[in-house]
């Protein structure tokens, strides 16, 4: 009696195993195809962020010494600079009172 009693505590605790090793190997080879897809994606995203630094570097603007250069053409620069610079703090200005007239609303 004690024999068939372990017996089948043996085959099903096997048949357990057997369903437990099944899925863990379905798991891992799911995971590992994830992996592999998630690298395929770094790889693109790394070439991406390669091409856009070498487009920046290219845009970049000129940090050179200009001691011995044209006063005339470093004067019109520099009011090229703070004009570009007043229209960006004109358009925040604009945005700023649209944002403190909204504060205003919550506070009547």
């Amino acid at each position: 009696m004690w024999f068939w009693v372990w017996s089948l505590l043996v085959l099903g605790t096997l048949a357990g195993a057997f369903f437990l090793g099944r899925d863990l190997w379905r798991k891992a080879v799911a995971l590992m195809r994830e992996v592999s897809h998630a690298t395929a994606l770094l790889g693109q995203a790394a070439q991406t962020v390669q091409t856009r630094l070498q487009e920046a570097a290219a845009a970049r603007p000129s940090t050179a010494p200009t001691l011995f250069d044209d006063p005339d053409d470093l004067r019109a620069r520099l009011d090229e600079v703070r004009a570009e610079r007043a229209g960006r703090r004109a358009q925040r200005r604009i945005r700023d009172e649209a944002v403190w007239e909204r504060w205003r609303g919550f506070n009547e």
